[in-house]
């Protein structure tokens, strides 16, 4: 298919208002099997490739179904069915874990039951009692170096006259998108909490942008279709595309990137709690993170035992290092005030 900025713009709103009026459909459960949500895009296809199978191996034939679904669509699913939840397992960037815990629909990690919690260090270990982080996922600028020859080096760069019409956005109901204008925000003078400034800048930013993608993984894939030169991405998307011989790459901002962490958690009234924990374990162990870790799925381990490889080691030498060296942003600071931005980026920022 091809992308066009109408076509983007469509799809994004038909997300929206599928979300809006419940129009995402429960999800069939065989026996013996759970529903897990993921992100769409390379999240998605790298959970399917090497979590679904290993599940299998780990539970004696337990199945998942996964469930590609950005962060704010989860909680009003669940909120609206409580008794019978539409998933079993979710998955939340550290942001939108602050509401989904204040919704009451998760339950706390049983660590004492766990086969892998040992291996996951404390500094991704909830201090509320939750499920740990599982991957760290870095936002930087991603870019066609065959019509970019020189990588860029600031955020600052999508706004250069040289790419009108040729950057990639995506809105601000994904993490990335928050984190984004969070950053350029702060740039520019505002903070975690005052974002005004990057309004104003993404007023400016409008003659170069080319489309605005529903999430990371069609923003990503903007790029395959030829349809942009520059955007700001996930590196895992990044990284996946470059292996399938897209022309695409990847830069950290002189700023540093932005670190996003995520973790997997429990639904109450979940349909089954022993293939529930058997899931968590095995996306925890060390077998598993080595798999998502390894070419082409290139995702931050945060199991001790796992070192980075390959491509990896272009942006860090270690999980240590790239928490060291990049940004962590505080999301309870403005969790609260996200759908107001969400609101009023959907309604200014249009192509």
């Amino acid at each position: 298919m091809q992308f066009t900025r109408r076509s983007i713009l469509t799809m994004g709103s038909a997300a929206m208002a599928m979300g809006a009026m419940g129009g995402f459909p429960h999800l069939a459960r065989a026996a013996g099997s759970i529903v897990a949500t993921t992100y769409p895009g390379s999240f998605d296809e790298a959970f399917k490739a090497v979590v679904g199978p290993a599940l299998a191996k780990a539970s004696g034939g337990g199945g998942v179904t996964f469930s590609p679904l950005l962060n704010v669509d989860q909680i009003g699913k669940i909120q609206a069915s409580r008794n019978a939840p539409p998933f079993d397992v979710v998955l939340f960037d550290e942001g939108p874990l602050i509401p989904a815990i204040e919704a009451d629909i998760l339950e706390k990690f049983p660590a004492d039951k766990s086969k892998s919690y040992a291996d996951i260090p404390e500094a991704f270990r909830d201090p509320r009692g939750y499920a740990p982080v599982l991957t760290v996922q870095l936002i930087g600028i991603a870019y066609n170096p065959k019509k970019i020859k020189t990588p860029p080096t600031s955020w600052e760069d999508l706004w250069k006259p040289e790419y009108k019409g040729r950057v990639g956005i995506t809105g601000m109901g994904s993490s990335l998108g928050t984190a984004f204008m969070v950053e350029i925000a702060k740039m520019h003078g505002g903070s975690e909490t005052n974002i005004e400034p990057a309004f104003e800048a993404m007023k400016k930013l409008l003659p170069n942008v080319g489309a605005i993608a529903p999430s990371p993984g069609a923003l990503a894939a903007l790029f395959q279709q030829g349809e942009i030169d520059i955007a700001f991405n996930y590196f895992n998307n990044v990284a996946l595309l470059a292996a399938k011989g897209v022309d695409i790459a990847f830069a950290k901002p002189k700023t540093g990137a932005v670190v996003i962490r995520a973790s997997a958690q429990i639904v109450k009234n979940n349909q089954n709690p022993k293939l529930v924990l058997d899931y968590l374990d095995t996306v925890m162990s060390t077998e598993v993170q080595k798999g998502l870790e390894a070419t082409p799925w290139v995702m931050m381990p945060t199991n001790k035992k796992v070192s980075l490889t390959g491509a990896n080691l272009t942006v860090a030498r270690s999980v240590d290092d790239l928490v060291a060296s990049n940004v962590l942003l505080d999301w309870t600071k403005f969790q609260k005030l996200r759908g107001e931005w969400i609101t009023r980026f959907n309604k200014d920022v249009k192509v």
